[in-house]
């Protein structure tokens, strides 16, 4: 019942505000993300497989497909995918509902890899139950990437409203992680920041919320990384002889030292 009622919830939510009703604001103002994703696929030798997570109404999917992607858009609600394909019709049969908090929708994904690049934008995330499903999804996305590929995320965190509340409600409950919780994640699986940016939308009064709402969102651009490197990551670091307690530097010897230096040792030994 509460999975029935929370896809009602976000599908009431994203088709009752349509995109020319919501102000946005990025931080800073010359980000593109084509332009850095276009740089990153020349720079780690990326495929064109692209995944988006919670696609909603289909926008950024087709912008993607546009752009020479090969474009697999899902979303948990029904209503949404018939949206988008008749939004953007060239996104049929690109289509699929999934929800990326479901173990069993994950592994009906996995069939589709490999994704050079795995997106979950605008606040889908935020969507779970608690915490601990959001990180859960998290994981999913993470698990959905080749090693090497990107990440781009967009998240709401505690920390960037007022009080630092655990959620926050704006017709739909949004569950807010800390920092802290971001980095345990990044963290254990090892991720690669790329980027980081800060996002700001204002959302019109709705007849379930009538007030204006404030959505600030972290943007991130990750890198799972490559074989070769998660097998570096677990090695020890090799540190300097100059870091190591109580090591001593030898005396020059005659054979490989010059002569002047020899010179000088001789004299601080007789001294």
């Amino acid at each position: 019942m509460r999975d029935a009622e929370r896809r009602r919830e976000i599908k009431d939510y994203y088709l009752g505000i349509s995109a020319d009703e919501i102000t946005s604001y990025l931080t800073p103002a010359s980000f593109d993300l084509w332009e850095s994703l276009a740089r990153y696929r020349r720079e780690f030798r990326l495929g064109v497989r692209w995944l988006e997570t919670g696609g909603g109404m289909g926008d950024l999917a087709a912008a993607a497909l546009d752009r020479g992607y090969d474009v697999l858009m899902t979303d948990v609600q029904d209503e949404l995918l018939a949206t988008a394909a008749t939004r953007h019709p060239r996104l049929r049969g690109r289509l699929q509902r999934a929800d990326i908090f479901d173990s069993r929708d994950v592994q009906a994904l996995a069939s589709h890899r490999p994704f050079s690049i795995v997106a979950a934008l605008g606040a889908v995330l935020n969507h779970a139950r608690d915490r601990k499903e959001l990180a859960r999804g998290f994981g999913h996305l993470v698990a959905l990437a080749e090693p090497g590929s990107l990440l781009i995320v967009d998240l709401m965190l505690s920390e960037m409203f007022p009080g630092h509340p655990a959620s926050i409600w704006a017709d739909i409950l949004h569950v807010l992680p800390g920092f802290a919780d971001l980095a345990r994640l990044i963290g254990a699986s090892r991720l690669h920041v790329l980027e980081t940016h800060s996002l700001y939308h204002r959302y019109p009064p709705t007849a379930v919320f009538n007030a204006d709402f404030d959505e600030r969102m972290l943007r991130l651009v990750l890198r799972k990384p490559p074989p070769a490197a998660r097998a570096r990551a677990g090695a020890p670091v090799r540190g300097s002889r100059r870091a190591r307690p109580g090591s001593r530097r030898r005396a020059p010897s005659p054979s490989s030292d010059s002569t002047g230096t020899r010179r000088a040792t001789r004299r601080r030994l007789r001294a």
